[in-house]
């Protein structure tokens, strides 16, 4: 997820630390190349670059710096005005490290416009969006605002607010506006209010009716349009209405009347007393309090295909004018089953330090997923043995790609459910979690975060990276990358009433959706229905997708593209599932024999790293290959955006000279191998076959009690195994 604190969610690191491998080969300085949008042809930029031993210079364009020496450069940038408009520059600062390998680095500065915001607030006609306010201004802004809004990114100048008189369809009820027109001037960085507000007729007979009613089990619009998820539990609210202020009606009842799939009888029937606290039925509908609405508790067993509710206003002592409008039976609601949702929770080891995960605790973990997310049924396991990592987990990001991806290798290597790497980490505030962004074609099943229970924050951080395996984007809060273009509200804010169904409160329309870096937060109508799509039209949605494939031999091959560098990690045979390129794109993996000849080749589209700083993307694979076929392989070439990588199989394979594994405590083994020959081992407990380690470097620290593992050695294109015993 972002970079977080454990109580606040929505700090943002601004250090992007972008570097390359010190190979003391390459050249010995490095090129900064600073681009800088936003600004009108013809106008110059304010842009400063220093760095070591004095350095500085002034930009007022893009530019690419050459002949930097190695060290930590500073790119500062200030507003600069245009005419009239003050353009203001992001980010103010930003610092980027020429390694002494590097070629070339990147920055970026944004310039735009200060703008201003308008907050229109709207009363007296309730919440159910049927107000007609038009605002207009300059730039040719034209918007239809039908509940209280806050405009933002407004051009300063003035606006006009034109409000017109409504209808509702319930009671024939027609609410005046007042005022019908205004101006409000709009400054920048400032926010300017506009009120309307609307009022319905006095005197005459009363009238009540039923003015709209839904169920909601999280997120729900006021018509009920979000399709429901079966055998889950929701609330019912139903809103009653008048068409004129009336006085205490105490004896107002709501008759609910609930029909099971195809009955033509109700099967359930109930009576509500008007909420606690009620003195008079609204003469709105009015979802921002419990108290406003009749509400009732739907068990999950009654929600199934077909089922459909109908309720009756009863009132009471009221003698009202046109008592045939009292009921209210909307068609039988869409109801969806969704799969279980299987996730396998894996401890990671990392400097040392052990993600707190457990079977005592593993709920906790997914307890905001529970209760925002369309899910059912959930399974639950918490993996036996942790996997131990080489890479260090920092604030700034550092480490979290690599230990994702290792993540991912092993779930792809061991079979097909949802694989969350849970960490312990130093530090308190900064990167607390990151995912694969699923594609179409390509149904991602792993993330990592951080295991700060504390306040709900590791909880939040799992809703919100498993969303994106969900392949759900950034909501734009909180200055995320990877928004999501299509995002309904401006201001990253859900939009709608929210229910959380295990405390039993409503969550406003202001609460910051999941997928973005606000806080509070909750799920957004627009979220849970991408969210509910996904589980209920796509494929491999909860960790099921791959399980009818047979297990068979397959070659993993992984890696990643970082700031267009192409990776490619050490491959791995391993009987598992086969999993393929979902679709075509612009990289390209091949695997050549000793001839030339090719073995095979996919092209592919990588999957979007999400919650780390700059571009990060990933993959992996399991192609199915026999083993015979696998030991042909002599090369594997990545291809991709103008350029290639490739790795190629050295000779004497299968030979385990200085490998050593020794027990240094009761759970603790050493393991030492030639890391020259075998970039990576991947470390399997002999008994039970888990994958304990992708280990790189030449040594690894393993919590284990095992007294022989299953080392697979790679050199990078062809791997072996071996069995060696522990040691004493």
């Amino acid at each position: 997820m972002s970079p977080v604190s454990r109580v606040r969610l929505a700090s943002i690191l601004t250090l992007l630390l972008l570097g390359c491998s010190g190979d003391p080969s390459g050249p010995s300085s490095g090129t900064l190349s600073v681009t800088i949008m936003g600004l009108p042809n013809g106008s110059s930029a304010a842009v400063n670059v220093t760095g070591p031993n004095g350095y500085a210079q002034a930009l007022t364009a893009s530019q690419a710096l050459t002949g930097l020496q190695p060290g930590i450069y500073t790119v500062a940038a200030a507003n600069v005005t245009v005419g009239s408009a003050v353009y203001s520059a992001t980010p103010v600062s930003q610092t980027v490290a020429i390694a002494s390998s590097a070629s070339q680095v990147n920055a970026s500065v944004s310039y735009s416009t200060s703008t201003g915001n308008l907050d229109v607030t709207i009363s007296g006609v309730g919440t159910n969006n049927a107000a007609q306010v038009t605002v207009t201004g300059p730039g040719g802004f034209n918007r239809l605002v039908t509940n209280s809004k806050t405009l933002v990114g407004l051009l300063p100048g003035d606006y006009a607010v034109s409000a017109q008189n409504v209808t509702a369809s319930c009671g024939n009820t027609t609410y005046t506006a007042t005022p019908t027109n205004q101006t409000v001037t709009v400054t920048a960085n400032n926010t300017a209010s506009a009120d309307v507000s609307y009022t319905t007729p006095s005197g005459g007979q009363v009238n009540l009716c039923i003015d709209g009613m839904y169920l909601t089990q999280s997120a729900q619009t006021y018509a009920g349009t979000i399709p429901l998820v079966q055998n889950r539990a929701g609330l019912l609210r139903v809103f009653v209405v008048a068409n004129q202020a009336n006085t205490p009606t105490a004896g107002v009842q709501v008759q609910v009347r609930i029909f099971a799939p195809g009955s033509l009888v109700p099967t359930t029937t109930v009576n509500l007393n008007p909420p606690a606290g009620l003195v008079s039925v609204p003469t709105a509908p009015d979802e921002s309090s419990l108290g406003n609405s009749w509400n009732y508790s739907v068990a999950g067993n009654v929600i199934q295909a077909g089922f459909r509710i109908e309720a009756e206003v009863m009132p009471g002592v009221i003698s009202e004018s046109d008592p045939n409008d009292n009921v209210f039976a909307p068609p039988a609601p869409t109801v969806r089953a969704v799969p279980t949702l299987n996730v396998t929770f894996v401890p990671i080891v990392q400097a040392g330090l052990t993600g707190n995960v457990t079977d005592a605790n593993k709920s906790s973990f997914l307890d905001m997923t529970r209760r925002m997310h369309p899910v059912d049924g959930i399974n639950v396991l918490v993996r036996s043995t942790p996997i131990t990592s080489t890479t260090v987990l920092q604030a700034d990001g550092t480490g979290w790609q690599t230990v994702l991806d290792q993540v991912n290798a092993i779930a792809v290597a061991d079979g097909t459910r949802y694989y969350y790497g849970v960490a312990k980490v130093s530090y308190s505030s900064g990167v607390a979690g990151v995912a694969y962004v699923s594609t179409p074609g390509l149904p991602e099943r792993a993330a990592l975060g951080w295991d700060y229970l504390q306040g709900g924050s590791a909880a939040t951080v799992a809703a919100h990276e498993l969303a994106h395996n969900w392949a759900r984007r950034h909501a734009p809060c909180g200055g995320p990358t990877g928004i999501d273009p299509n995002y309904p509200e401006p201001d990253g804010s859900t939009g709608g009433y929210g229910y959380d169904l295990g405390s039993g409160t409503l969550e406003p329309p202001s609460s910051g959706d999941i997928m973005g870096y606000c806080d509070p937060k909750w799920i957004s109508d627009y979220t849970y229905s991408g969210v509910l799509d996904y589980f209920t039209t796509g494929s491999d949605v909860v960790g099921n997708g791959a399980a009818n494939a047979a297990v068979q031999p397959c070659l993993l091959i992984w890696g990643y593209i970082q700031d267009g560098k192409l990776v490619l990690q050490p491959a791995f045979q391993v009987n598992t599932r086969p999993r393929l390129p979902g679709r075509a794109g612009p990289y390209a993996i091949e695997a050549r024999a000793e001839d030339g000849s090719t073995l095979f080749a996919h092209s592919f589209a990588p999957s979007e790293v999400a919650d780390l700083p700059g571009s990060h993307q990933s993959f992996a694979f399991a192609i199915p290959l026999a083993s015979a076929q696998a030991q042909r392989i002599s090369s594997l070439r990545l291809r991709g955006n103008g350029q290639e990588t490739v790795v190629r199989s050295s000779a004497g394979l299968q030979t385990v000279e200085h490998s050593a594994l020794n027990r240094e405590a009761t759970n603790r083994v050493a393991l030492r191998w030639n890391h020259l020959a075998y970039p990576m081992v991947m470390v399997r407990d002999a008994s039970t076959g888990e994958i304990l380690s992708l280990a790189a470097g030449g040594n690894v620290q393993l919590p284990t009690t095992s007294r022989q593992l299953e080392l697979v050695f790679s050199d990078g294109v062809r791997s072996f195994r071996r069995q060696l015993p522990v040691m004493p």
